[in-house]
């Protein structure tokens, strides 16, 4: 029985429409509806249907999703990553030697693990969240036609509609019946007029053949099974990542929700066939994977007590050749970039993507910035995209012709960057400013986590939780003690020049947090100039082991400092505190 999916009568007239619902196309429904934006997603998947691709969320992600609000509820249904082991071949070459084992998140991280869950857990958190925010879809529909007007200019109130997009029911069961000024999709085309389109439909996105943007790269000839599973065995280390380098090949367990595992297993090219890699049959497909893995496990034993989702893949490492056309049609995730699951990666990236566009896209649609905006997604995102294919070649050939250890310490080695935590964007958003004034913060970097607390009322509050995905920039002073005189008087100077400003509507996108280094005992939230008197949004540095607290932490100057973070929670500018300083910020947010 076909699924019954509702759609308008007359055409649908959109900010955006977003091609594709997996995890980037999810995420970029969700931001955009949360920023007040009309947007619709469609895809061709009848809804329910089975699949498997990315399963893990690292670090940086989770601070994503936190700031989404949507990580605590993800977190009852996920398994914690902890941990990691390598497994090595024997000198006698049929048997398998446990080397140290390790933390599988060694760099500092306010979640220092992974979180793994079925790639339909990770969709229904994002699709919940997307249309509670107000998010419409289709479902299951394929794209059709894309046509884009030739009168298209720049308009700063983004009044028209100049992309039209023809969509197509995506089964072919005989139709039903209308109702009530809605029609049950039939066999009849439909259209989207939009102002804007984000084409998030996959390695094969059918946005990126229609936009003719090439895929630059190498289709590698590695192939690997893949497998979810609930698996009966002696081998000790299921709930642990494990990287194991047996006589057959590799092997790659991920610890997954309940009792489930995932396997990824490395096959011989031979055993392929055509031009994706796949074997002819699923029941070959199984077969070949589930004997892999029993055999790479030896001498441990292994059964497959249910099996929920199989696959065989190639491994292209592959970036295209551009992310956007005339700056109204953007690709995000797997439709610009493919590479191996070696690292961790997939849905990471993919979701980064979609983040950072999202809040660009709101600002120019509302009128606070020009479209060159857009710009600097492809600009930063590419310039990641690039640095994790150059990645994925290292540690793939880690895994085909090193060690398990080698591919071990190369996690190790660069997990600032599979983490997301060292993610570094350089744009004209990330404007070269006076890092002296916080010397252990870096600019296009996200700001860290520290804990603070506010002067209000003492709650301990976390610092990356005062920037939430509101679309707004934040403003975080840092005036040092300001129990001292010379410090009260540069905050009082910053104040001015901020009030002098106020009938500008930079403040529209901008909150401010003042954050002291003085003695909470001996500090008021009311000591600070009146701008800024809000119990909400004083906090202090508590200093709890002498080490200044976030103040140290940041290298914070003691003659203070600001630093004002963008939308998606990376850092745009430091400046001094001073009336100076302030005209800086203006002038950066009124040049968006």
């Amino acid at each position: 029985m076909r699924p019954s999916v509702k759609i308008p009568a007359s055409a649908v007239e959109t900010d955006v429409l977003v091609i594709g619902a997996g995890p980037s196309g999810l995420l970029a429904a969700l931001a955009l509806a949360r920023l007040g934006i009309r947007v619709h997603f469609v895809e061709r998947r009848a809804p329910g249907s089975q699949y498997g691709n990315a399963d893990g969320l690292q670090p940086r992600t989770l601070e994503i999703w936190k700031n989404y609000d949507i990580l605590d509820g993800f977190s009852l249904h996920a398994a914690y990553v902890h941990a990691m082991v390598a497994y090595e071949q024997s000198a006698d070459g049929i048997g398998l030697v446990r080397t140290t084992p390790s933390r599988n998140v060694v760099v500092s991280a306010r979640y220092g693990f992974e979180m793994a869950a079925s790639i339909s857990t990770i969709e229904a958190t994002l699709r919940n969240a997307a249309e509670e925010a107000g998010a419409d879809f289709f479902q299951p529909v394929a794209p059709a036609s894309l046509d884009i007007s030739d009168q298209d200019t720049e308009d700063s109130r983004e009044k028209v509609y100049p992309i039209k997009v023809l969509l197509r029911p995506h089964f072919s069961e005989e139709p039903t019946s209308l109702s009530q000024g809605t029609r049950t999709m039939d066999d009849k085309d439909f259209a989207v007029h939009a102002k804007y389109v984000i084409g998030a439909d996959g390695a094969h996105s059918w946005v990126r053949r229609h936009l003719s943007i090439q895929m630059h790269g190498d289709q590698t000839e590695h192939v690997w099974g893949v497998i979810d599973a609930i698996v009966d065995t002696n081998f000790p280390d299921c709930r642990f990542k494990c990287i194991i380098q047996s006589s057959t090949g590799a092997l790659i367990i991920i610890p997954r929700e309940g009792e489930m595992v995932r396997i990824y297993v490395q096959l011989p090219s031979a055993g392929a066939t055509g031009p994706k890699g796949s074997f002819e049959t699923p029941e070959s497909t199984r077969a070949k994977i589930l004997k892999h893995i029993v055999d790479g496990l030896a001498p441990y034993r292994i059964e497959f007590k249910e099996v929920f989702w199989h696959t065989i893949f190639s491994v292209p490492q592959k970036v295209a050749s551009s992310y956007s056309l005339r700056d109204r049609i953007f690709i995000v995730g797997d439709a610009c970039h493919t590479h191996s699951p070696g690292a961790g990666q997939g849905a990471n990236a993919s979701m980064g993507d979609s983040h950072n566009l999202a809040w660009k896209l709101a600002y120019v649609l509302r009128g606070w910035a020009s479209r060159s905006l857009l710009d600097t997604y492809e600009q930063e995102r590419r310039t990641y995209a690039q640095e994790l294919i150059d990645f994925d070649k290292q540690i793939m050939d880690k895994l085909h012709g090193g060690t398990a250890e080698d591919y071990q310490s190369m996690l190790h080695k660069r997990n600032m960057f599979t983490s997301g935590i060292g993610i570094r964007y350089q744009s004209r958003l990330t404007s070269l400013g006076s890092e002296l004034c916080a010397r252990h913060l870096d600019i296009g970097e996200r700001l860290p986590p520290s804990l603070l607390v506010r002067l209000g009322d003492w709650h301990p509050t976390e610092l990356q939780d005062l920037v939430p995905a509101d679309g707004l920039f934040k403003l975080f002073i840092f005036p040092s003690d300001i129990l001292l005189a010379t410090q009260n008087e540069r905050l009082t100077e910053f104040a001015i020049s901020l009030v002098q400003c106020g009938e500008n509507n930079i403040f529209q996108r901008m909150s401010i947090y003042i954050i002291v280094d003085s003695p909470k005992e001996k500090v008021h939230w009311k000591d600070v100039p009146h701008p800024f008197q809000c119990w909400r949004s004083v906090f202090v540095s508590d200093i709890m082991d002498g080490s200044r607290g976030v103040y140290g932490k940041f290298g914070i100057s003691h003659t203070g400092s600001t630093v004002l973070v963008r939308p998606d929670g990376y850092i745009s500018m430091i400046t001094e505190l001073s009336g100076t300083g302030f005209g800086r910020i203006a002038t950066f947010l009124q040049g968006l």
